[in-house]
């Protein structure tokens, strides 16, 4: 990111549900991410990076998300993943939590679009009652 880019850094903290596998590692049902958000004014490019502070030692997930102006009505949506469990002792439990952890990955990206639609579509439809 150039030296105009706005970036800010937050630490998010919420509950989540846990299957009874993972929680022989430990911890409680408490989940802390480490966000980075950039934007670039220039290019109207949103560039948001995260990764789990939670459990660390046994997984990570690093996460990437960004939003890039195709015209002035739309916007391309890009996300990857990279997740690895590092439980070296029994490949088959590091093959299972990496496993779950992608599902859980992609049940929360769903999720997470569509609320971030849902918000847009609001001010979408807020903007337009205001000006009409």
């Amino acid at each position: 990111m150039d030296s105009k880019s706005t970036s800010s850094e937050q630490a998010l903290h919420f509950a989540t549900y846990r299957p009874a596998f993972t929680q022989l590692f430990g911890g409680s049902e408490d989940a802390f991410i480490r966000e980075i958000s950039f934007v670039d004014p220039a290019t109207q490019n949103v560039t948001i990076t995260s990764v789990n502070l939670s459990l660390s030692q046994f997984a990570t997930c690093y996460e990437q998300i960004r939003y890039t102006p195709v015209s002035p009505r739309r916007t391309a949506f890009t996300q990857t993943a990279e997740i690895q469990a590092r439980v070296g002792l029994w490949r088959s439990a590091t093959d299972r939590l990496e496993q779950w952890l992608v599902q859980r990955f992609e049940q929360n990206a769903h999720l997470g679009k569509l609320g971030f639609t849902d918000v847009l579509r609001n001010l979408w439809e807020e903007r337009h009652r205001v000006t009409s």
